[in-house]
């Protein structure tokens, strides 16, 4: 997932409805969905993805009214939002650890809510003389 401040977003002119769609909420909730699932996720830096070439890399400005992606050096052409996607993923990828190549070793489970170590529930605790009734 590309790694945006939407407190910035939220200055602007529809900030309202930046708040009001929570994005940060949704991040978070990606987020625990996949450690939960045992899927790798991470934040990628959103800067240029759209003005990156998906396939061989080379950089491809255009104004934001074009929305075909059409790369002078290797010829690929496609939407421009799907070779944004596609670099988000090329990023992610190159973060995982296989043989071979480096990067994170762990699928950021780190600041989830609900993770930290927690008592086990299936320990019985001592009422010491407590009653759901109160004593008159």
């Amino acid at each position: 997932m590309e790694d945006l401040d939407y407190r910035v977003s939220a200055k602007g002119m529809f900030g309202k409805h930046m708040l009001d769609a929570a994005f940060g909420q949704f991040r978070t909730i990606v987020k625990y969905v996949c450690w939960k699932r045992g899927k790798f996720f991470s934040e990628v830096d959103a800067r240029g993805t759209s003005q990156q070439c998906p396939e061989c890399g080379g950089e491809v400005k255009k104004d934001l009214s074009v929305r075909i992606h059409d790369c002078p050096h290797c010829g690929y052409k496609t939407d421009r939002d799907v070779a944004a996607g596609q670099n988000i993923r090329n990023r992610g990828i190159k973060l995982i650890n296989t043989v071979g190549q480096t990067g994170m070793k762990t699928a950021c489970a780190d600041s989830l809510p609900g993770i930290e170590a927690t008592e086990s529930r299936q320990v019985s605790k001592s009422r010491k003389g407590k009653t759901r009734k109160s004593q008159k």
